[in-house]
């Protein structure tokens, strides 16, 4: 075999025998849609569940392509596309939700209940944010795919796809602004940029200008030592010299020297400013000797070379890119320069499939929200639609929801990379802990609705169950196998968290006919807040003992 077949079987033997075991795996799969679809309906929203899930689903299934060492480009391709129904499945489920629970609760009886209502808005919210959650989290445990390296991938990815889709959507929405405002917006803008080039470019005469100066200085100094980093000197001077000095080892300490006086200029930048726009115009010559006071006048006033310094700052820049990017290219494969690029082609294909669909797709959204709505409100939401189509245009408006469905994907995906990066979640058993937690959450704010005492219980032990059987699985599988025959060992062990926790649930119904309950004006507790304390404290005994 070669080398390279060598490889490959390492990998293949690598994920055939660290995958998490699959009898524990069905266990927190079953237990994670069973808890999803109970505590979702009897919060009321199954329908956005099921909406969000299929985001969540798909999110997972863009970690687990990311994963990929054979394919990589097309899988690269296909994780990218995958974000935009990720987003836009978590949006719409929520959003969806977030639309049905406000219409159904305003206009309020009386203004005594909007706090109530605020409060059963967030309750319903919270339990669909832990079923996502947790459809996320199982999805993500089958393969193991929820890892820091994936998720930090993911986020590298999601953000060059988004960047397409932002920029244009930012630069068709400014020339929308720009054309359908008042001309005095553009001049405006006119005045604001030709203000801040001649306070750069065209100093007035016969003053000193430090800060001015300084900042050109700094910017053509970094830029020049960029380039000189970025550019093949050594490898083009190779054994050149002149006299007794080598041309690579002169560039060299140019480069070094170079990037010492950028510092020392950066330094000098905020003394300078001080100076300037501090103290009284006539302290500076009193205090200078008058040549150096001259000299320092004919030096940062003068427009020719400030000129030359904004030229040599955006030469040396261009040149530094280019080289960085030549340098980068020339280091890498073609498979890696293929999977680099296979974001911002998504992105161009997003943009393509906006500019295609648009109209449809923003009448049909436009409908469906306005179909949810009741009289008065659905032809307002129909009139600013219109409106704002009219004076955006149907592609941007459409464009910017595809843009902000991005954006949301990123969040999420940040918001995994700074629980990796922070130590709240580990490779082996991220995918059980978000699974098990987002059950949770969505327990524990189903008793805030008007939710059956059982229903909650369950949820929360459900929770623990998955939260266990999937850590197991992880942990059994990195020990000794996915294909060694553990499945009674698997079953016996969901069996017994299964009924330990089923024993706290019923300790904690216990308590409610033990502890006197009412109401919290009366100085009592309610009969949920007692169970679901004692089934917290069941959860808390139990793996104090499963440890």
């Amino acid at each position: 075999m070669t080398e390279s077949q060598l490889d490959d079987a390492a990998t293949d033997l690598s994920e055939t025998n660290w995958a998490p075991t699959r009898a524990s795996t069905a266990v927190a799969l079953l237990g994670t849609a069973g808890g999803a679809v109970a505590l979702s309906a009897a919060a009321g929203v199954t329908t956005g569940a099921v909406v969000a899930a299929a985001g969540a689903i798909c999110l997972a299934v863009a970690l687990w392509l990311l994963t990929f060492e054979r394919w990589r480009v097309p899988a690269a391709f296909a994780a990218s596309l995958l974000l935009v129904p990720a987003g836009a499945g978590v949006a719409a489920g929520i959003g969806y939700e977030s639309l049905v629970a406000f219409a159904a609760s305003f206009p309020a009886a009386s203004p005594t209940r909007v706090v109530g209502q605020i409060l059963r808005i967030l309750g319903v919210m919270s339990v669909l944010w832990g079923c996502t959650v947790g459809v996320f989290g199982a999805a993500a445990s089958v393969r193991g795919v929820a890892t820091s390296r994936s998720v930090s991938r993911c986020l590298g990815l999601v953000t060059r796809v988004a960047l397409l889709p932002v920029g244009l959507f930012l630069a068709l929405a400014g020339h929308a602004l720009v054309t359908n405002l008042e001309l005095g917006v553009l001049g405006a803008v006119g005045e604001l940029v030709s203000a801040a080039t001649d306070w750069l470019l065209a100093p007035e005469p016969g003053q000193v200008h430090l800060v001015q100066f300084g900042l050109l200085v700094v910017a053509a100094g970094f830029a020049s030592y960029r380039a000189l980093h970025n550019l093949p000197t050594s490898e083009l001077a190779g054994d050149a010299s002149v006299g007794e000095v080598r041309v690579a080892d002169a560039i060299a300490t140019l480069r070094r020297n170079l990037g010492r006086f950028v510092g020392l200029a950066a330094l000098a930048v905020p003394p300078a400013f001080l100076v300037e726009f501090s103290l009284p115009a006539e302290v500076v010559p009193s205090v200078l000797p008058g040549a150096v006071h001259d000299l320092l006048v004919a030096v940062t006033s003068s427009p020719g070379l400030r000129t030359l310094l904004w030229w040599l700052a955006l030469v040396a820049s261009a040149l530094a890119g280019v080289a960085a990017l030549v340098r980068r290219s020339s280091r890498a494969s073609t498979q890696d320069l293929l999977v680099g690029y296979a974001p911002f082609v998504a992105g161009m294909t997003v943009v393509a499939g906006v500019g295609v669909v648009h109209r449809p797709v923003l009448d049909a959204l436009v409908g469906f929200v306005a179909g949810r709505l009741d009289s008065p409100l659905s032809g307002r939401f129909r009139d600013l639609a219109g409106g704002v189509a009219e004076f955006y245009g149907a592609e941007t408006v459409v464009l910017g929801l595809t843009a902000g469905v991005l954006v949301l994907a990123a969040g999420a995906i940040l918001a995994l990379y700074l629980s990796f990066a922070l130590r709240f979640a580990s490779d082996r058993v991220a995918g059980p802990a978000l699974a098990g937690g987002g059950l949770f959450l969505a327990a524990s704010f189903a008793g805030t609705l008007d939710t059956s005492l059982w229903v909650v219980l369950g949820g929360v032990v459900v929770a623990l169950v998955v939260w266990d059987a999937g850590e197991f699985a992880t942990t059994l599988g990195s020990e000794v196998g996915r294909r060694a025959e553990t499945r009674r060992v698997e079953l016996l062990h969901g069996l017994a968290a299964l009924s330990l926790g089923g024993v706290a649930a019923l300790a904690a119904t216990g308590l409610v006919r033990v502890i006197p309950t009412g109401t919290a004006s009366g100085g009592e507790l309610d009969g949920l807040s007692v169970a679901l304390l004692g089934a917290v404290a069941g959860v808390v005994l139990l793996v104090m003992a499963l440890r």
